[in-house]
């Protein structure tokens, strides 16, 4: 079970339901689903990404960030939005920084894949609504993605080194406390 099995269970239940309204359109949770499943076909077998792989997104509001994030968790990758408000120095310190291994831009933030070539030459480009030179557009990587039979893996979004650490909450400590003073005051 990962993150992307919510929107394939609201898929199974109801996929004539909104799942999504943006910008006057709709998208079913019917039509996310397979948005969603052809974005991580297409991202496992055009870019390589896989689990423990970062891919940057830099765009205001667009519905197919959350294509990504729920296809990045289906691949057991991981989704670093970026903040567009950031100076690009900024920004290519978080991309380096992250090591991506692919970086998704909305045209309106196309001057930022020049520095990024040269910061991190192996990263792929991909335009979410354009398609920028010596790249591919992200409903070009959706077509492809459709067109492959192999299903994705699904593969939980958890962290490897969480260790299974369990916090109490504040003061529930002190209160198991205060109920065995309590008990050993009855029982003397």
């Amino acid at each position: 079970m990962d993150l992307s099995d919510f929107i394939l269970r609201h898929a199974a239940f109801a996929p004539d339901k909104p799942a999504v309204r943006f910008e006057g359109r709709t998208l079913t949770y019917a039509a996310l689903a397979e948005r969603i499943e052809a974005a991580a076909r297409a991202l496992k077998s055009e870019l390589g990404i896989g689990r423990g792989d970062r891919v940057a997104v830099l765009a205001v509001n667009h519905p197919d960030t959350l294509v990504l994030l729920y296809a990045c968790a289906r691949l057991g990758a991981m989704l670093v939005p970026l903040n567009w408000r950031l100076a690009v120095q900024e920004q290519l310190f978080i991309l380096t920084d992250a090591s991506v291994s692919a970086l998704v831009v909305e045209e309106a933030f196309a001057a930022t894949i020049g520095p990024l070539r040269e910061a991190l030459p192996e990263a792929r480009v991909v335009g979410l609504d354009f398609a920028p030179p010596d790249a591919v557009s992200f409903e070009h990587l959706l077509a492809r993605g459709r067109r492959l039979e192999s299903p994705t893996e699904c593969i939980p979004p958890l962290c490897d080194r969480c260790g299974g650490v369990v916090q109490r909450r504040r003061g529930e400590r002190a209160r198991r406390a205060g109920r065995r003073r309590v008990a050993r005051r009855r029982k003397a």
